[in-house]
């Protein structure tokens, strides 16, 4: 006779590892649109998009934050039909919480009615590292590209230009009409140009290594099972 001990199996990752992943990307949304807030209320520039979404808001009855979902929609919308690809989930909650997010932030009173220069100037700085770092945050989570990024990565495969090319084109086309609805075009526009960027990139990589951690302590590890006694013979 012939005895057989056998097992191990496969023990799938947790559902704790996915709610924390989720909570990371929408803790970042709200982080980057009291960034957004910030910046606005600065009145020393806002971020580039926001130009637009303000100007689009200062000839609507609808809020920035309204006009922050319908833009991103759109080119949520524009650039699964030019990739003829389906948009993640993440993508929609990502515009929609992001607009709801913006507005609440705009609107709680925690904003001085008057400021000083150096008081907007913080308002301004905070407001880039801010909106920055919780970019980062939903970035590093893959749960969802938010609307810009989706089209630049779409409009750089298609039309074979850089993605930093493409990027600086929708950055400025963006702009443009902003300036030319009355949207804030400020010394802080420009700034955050170059300020948001950098700090993203830390705050991905920062963001990327704790969720890597997470990863590998839930990965799919090797677990024993009830020993199965099997008999040859």
């Amino acid at each position: 006779m012939k005895y057989e001990v056998r097992g191990s199996h496969k023990v799938k990752k947790g559902f704790a590892y996915y709610m924390i992943k989720w909570t990371v990307f929408l803790v970042g949304l709200l982080v980057l649109a009291t960034g957004g807030a910030f910046m606005i209320k600065s009145a020393f520039g806002s971020a580039t998009w926001d130009v637009l979404h303000i100007g689009l808001s200062t000839k609507t009855s609808w809020s920035i934050g309204v006009w922050v979902q319908i833009i991103g929609l759109f080119m949520i919308g524009l650039a699964c039909i030019i990739d003829q690809s389906k948009p993640q989930i993440g993508s929609f909650i990502n515009i929609i919480l992001i607009g709801f997010f913006l507005d609440f932030m705009l609107s709680i009173p925690i904003y001085p009615s008057v400021m000083q220069w150096w008081e907007s100037l913080l308002f301004l700085i905070g407001g880039i590292c801010i909106l920055g770092f919780g970019a980062g945050m939903y970035v590093a989570t893959g749960l969802g590209a938010g609307p810009r990024d989706g089209m630049t990565m779409v409009l750089s495969k298609k039309s074979g230009l850089s993605i930093r090319l493409v990027r600086t084109l929708l950055e400025g086309t963006a702009l443009l009409i902003g300036w030319l609805l009355g949207g804030p075009v400020a010394a802080g526009t420009f700034l955050s140009v170059f300020l948001i960027g950098p700090v993203m990139q830390a705050s991905i990589g920062f963001w990327r290594k704790q969720l890597s951690r997470l990863d590998e302590r839930d990965e799919l590890v090797e677990a024993p099972m009830e020993p199965e006694l099997k008999i040859h013979g």
